[in-house]
């Protein structure tokens, strides 16, 4: 039989996992082969890879995301068995226990492992894009002393609280630097993987501009300033937003509940119940159930809304 465990039998591939010393050898061993052959399939989380910029190979990340999702299997099947010699539990629910429990994890596992790649992307296109009218004003102000573009990256590398961007940057520096590409390769192949788009058409506009001779420097500042409007637009957009948000808040959060009280603390002294329940439950209900409740979900609304 093979010792190669990229073309072996499963068996084998097994083997050859448990002699390895690390996970992402077991992984790439035991599913590797499937990955080469399937892998298509799961082509999103492939562009979703390079978009978080996750130092990880896409055959290690698909094969680590099967192996993990198999021992959440093993360990949900381990759980579902102990339930059912513990608990006092009747044929059909041993069945759920025995295939729903082993089911859940795997399938928990396997959905958090698919989706942290996008979730990640997300957040670098965020910050990326948070960071970009600020980034692009201090590149333009670089570019005015008239140092060469592969130096302007090097020196936006140094400037850590554009984060995301000064990252770009510094793999830009580095695929000229270490790995001998030219500035326009190194430039395309940051943008190609880029998450945020406005990021990659500066990167391609100043491709552009250096293959034809053009003024970087005024390419930059006319980018900078188009940023620095949509910046200020988008500020003015959340800023009105909250303006109404408040509005609401003041009369559905502060009036209305005030109001309630009132009612309910006249109608407290007249005696009497309402929908069965006395007045001075609901009261207490409202007061320390009800509106407490409501504050959350309008904090939740507010972070899932407001950038």
């Amino acid at each position: 039989m093979s010792s190669n465990p990229f073309n072996s039998g499963i068996l084998e591939r097994i083997k050859q996992a448990f002699e390895t010393d690390n996970l992402d050898a077991a992984a790439n061993a035991v599913f590797g082969p499937t990955v080469d052959k399937y892998g298509e399939e799961l082509e999103d989380l492939k562009n979703d890879l390079q978009k978080a910029d996750m130092d990880i190979l896409y055959r290690t990340y698909v094969s680590k995301m099967f192996l993990y999702s198999s021992l959440a299997f093993i360990l949900g099947l381990i759980a579902g068995i102990s339930f059912i010699i513990y608990g006092s539990i009747s044929a059909p629910e041993a069945v759920r226990y025995l295939f729903g429990v082993p089911l859940a994890f795997s399938l928990a596992t396997f959905g958090f492992m698919y989706l942290y790649p996008s979730q990640k992307a997300k957040r670098r296109k965020k910050n990326i894009d948070e960071n970009l009218p600020f980034a692009l004003n201090h590149l333009g102000a670089i570019a005015t002393s008239g140092i060469p573009p592969k130096s302007m990256f090097e020196l936006l590398n140094t400037f850590d609280e554009y984060e995301g961007i000064s990252d770009e940057a510094g793999e830009i520096s580095r695929r000229v630097n270490v790995f001998g590409e030219d500035l326009t390769t190194a430039l395309k192949q940051v943008a190609e993987k880029s998450p945020s788009e406005d990021w990659a058409e500066v990167l391609f506009g100043i491709v552009s501009t250096v293959e034809t001779g053009g003024d970087l420097k005024s390419y930059l500042q006319e980018k900078s300033d188009e940023a620095l409007f949509e910046y200020n637009q988008q500020r003015q957009r959340e800023i009105q937003k909250l303006s109404t948000y408040a509005s609401f808040y003041t009369a559905i959060l502060i009036a209305a509940p005030v109001f309630l009280v009132v009612v309910l603390a006249v109608m407290n002294l007249l005696g009497g119940t309402i929908g069965g329940f006395a007045i001075q439950d609901l009261m207490w209900l409202g007061v320390h159930v009800i509106i407490p409740a409501i504050n959350a979900l309008f904090v939740v609304f507010l972070a899932l809304t407001v950038d």
